[in-house]
């Protein structure tokens, strides 16, 4: 139990956050992208209602973000900042998985037949194909969305590089 508190308590090593982040992004894409025809915005005005498509191909931006700083590494502000930009990352997926990402669940139309003669038609017996239920996308988003809030709570998830950006070194001790 000590180890798990032990291994809670430091902060990892960059390359193990700059992974963490690609697979952050990798995963949100997986489900954004498998779920994509199921997907459908709540709460949009009825003139927004043609630009659907669009909004959900905006749902790619939550994954595309981690996954550039992932691979660049790239830091855009000090460490006070970056917490503060996590944890609204991490609240604005929770909001938007929660209040505005619905699934629709395929429905399936049986055609029964329309003659009462007596006789067995072959197109009758023909198994229909029954969709399987797709993910719940906004439940897993809004899921997901509790690692950044975690992360910029406790700020262990900020790369050396920017622990000590903007910083002006002015005493060099030896």
């Amino acid at each position: 139990m000590f180890k798990l508190v032990a291994f809670f308590q430091k902060r990892p090593k960059d390359s193990t956050i700059r992974i963490g982040r690609i697979v952050f992004g990798l995963v949100i894409t997986l489900l954004v992208g498998f779920n994509f025809q199921n997907i459908s915005i709540l709460h949009l005005p009825d003139f927004m209602k043609p630009y659907e498509f669009y909004k959900k191909l905006g749902l790619f931006i939550f994954a595309l973000v981690p996954i550039f700083m992932g691979i660049s590494g790239i830091c855009l502000a000090k460490r006070k900042y970056v917490r503060i930009i996590q944890i609204c990352f991490g609240v604005a997926l929770i909001i938007i998985g929660n209040w505005f990402i619905d699934v629709k669940t395929p429905v399936i139309q049986e055609v029964t037949p329309t003659t009462q003669n007596g006789t067995l038609d072959v197109s009758t017996l023909a198994p229909t194909k029954v969709p399987s239920t797709p993910i719940n996308v906004g439940f897993w988003i809004a899921l997901l969305g509790i690692l950044p809030l975690l992360a910029g709570i406790t700020g262990k998830c900020i790369t050396s590089k920017c622990l000590k950006y903007g910083e002006i070194i002015k005493k060099i001790r030896v």
